[in-house]
């Protein structure tokens, strides 16, 4: 049995996992609720951690420290940066950086310095989901919703998929930790485009449920 580590960003993120993970418990640590459960012979522990960089890092940080999981999976909604990608469709960040981060020369544009250029999820994970995309996700403590903002990004990394505001910072901290993690996106909408506020809010009316699915099978294999 593994003790599972599940990070939301969003109370309404976590809703479509209630239905199937056995939740038994919620402790409260640094303002936060870690609610403890089981599923498929594994322990869970989920947290809704807040949107932003600080808030995933603390609560990436008290799952390792104090609830001692084996691992964590960092699952939510994000912003479409590549064409190839629908409304709906899932990216698995096999590659995770910062876009809003430079500490200047000779580092590069999202490397904290002493820091590895790019942080990864854990390969193995990756392999238990080959039909979704696997690519670059970006992060930053914006929320993108305009073309310039979303442009901007592109221009620095242009194999980028997907924008969103906590993986980086979950990457980072499992780094440092040695901690096995991975994060999996679900596109709610392509930030600056015509509608762009109609898109996002039709997402959440049919689309979320995927997510759920998607962590099951995840879940089942590990």
């Amino acid at each position: 049995m593994k003790k599972i580590g599940l990070m939301f960003a969003m109370q309404k993120e976590l809703e479509f996992f209630t239905s199937f993970i056995d939740f038994y418990e919620t402790k409260i640590l640094h303002k936060c609720n870690f609610h403890i459960g089981s599923y498929a012979g594994n322990e869970i522990v989920a947290v809704i951690s807040g949107m932003g960089n600080v808030n995933a890092a603390l609560c990436t940080s008290d799952l390792i420290s104090t609830f001692n999981v084996d691992l964590i999976i960092n699952i939510g909604i994000s912003g479409g940066l590549s064409p190839k990608l629908n409304i709906g469709d899932f990216v698995v960040g096999d590659d995770i950086v910062y876009h809003d981060v430079w500490c200047g020369t000779p580092n590069k544009i999202g490397q904290v310095q002493d820091l590895p250029e790019l942080f990864h999820s854990d390969k193995h994970l990756c392999s238990l989901l080959p039909d979704l995309k696997h690519g670059l996700i970006c992060c930053g403590d914006l929320f993108v919703d305009t073309k310039p903002a979303l442009d901007k990004i592109v221009s620095l990394f242009p194999k980028a998929l997907a924008v969103d505001m906590e993986s980086a910072a979950i990457a980072h901290t499992c780094y440092l930790y040695d901690k096995p993690m991975i994060s999996v996106r679900q596109i709610s909408d392509t930030p600056g485009i015509e509608h762009h506020a109609e898109q996002y809010a039709e997402f959440w009316e049919k689309a979320p449920q995927q997510s759920a699915i998607v962590i099951q099978k995840l879940l089942k294999e590990i």
